[in-house]
């Protein structure tokens, strides 16, 4: 069985959410520019010019789109998204005590296990229902 690899991004740190912006829509004097986005958790998740402004919080994994230039990027993940481990220590990167960074590190690397392992149970799922469908057509 070959297992996926982990996320070779380590989204849990500011510069990696920083480099996910590529297209992004608003400049640097906007309230909702890519700094603020990315120091209150959000990267990018844009796929195409369509969805440009499509972004992810890399711990609770809320998505959000529909960004005005004005919105408040914390102001916004704290409304929609309250119970957000990140949303509730509230800091930005360089403001962590060393505790809150490493309870971050293990919250993000418990959600992408996880993760994985839904991806894998699907995998497993589809190929007992192939075996399943196969042995019910020799009976």
């Amino acid at each position: 069985m070959k297992y996926p690899k982990m996320g070779t991004r380590q989204l849990y740190l500011l510069e990696e959410r920083i480099k996910t912006f590529k297209n992004w829509p608003f400049d640097e004097k906007s309230r909702c520019n890519i700094r603020n986005m990315a120091e209150a958790g959000f990267y990018s998740v844009a796929t195409s010019t369509e969805d440009v402004d499509a972004t992810k919080c890399f711990l609770c994994g809320k998505e959000l789109d529909g960004w005005e230039s004005f919105d408040d990027p914390w102001a916004e993940h704290r409304s929609h998204a309250a119970k957000c481990a990140f949303v509730q220590i509230g800091k930005n990167e360089d403001e962590l005590s060393f505790s809150e960074f490493l309870s971050i590190v293990k919250q993000y690397m418990i959600n992408e296990v996880n993760q994985i392992g839904g991806q894998q149970k699907e995998i497993i799922d589809e190929k007992l229902k192939a075996i399943k469908r196969k042995y019910r057509g020799r009976k």
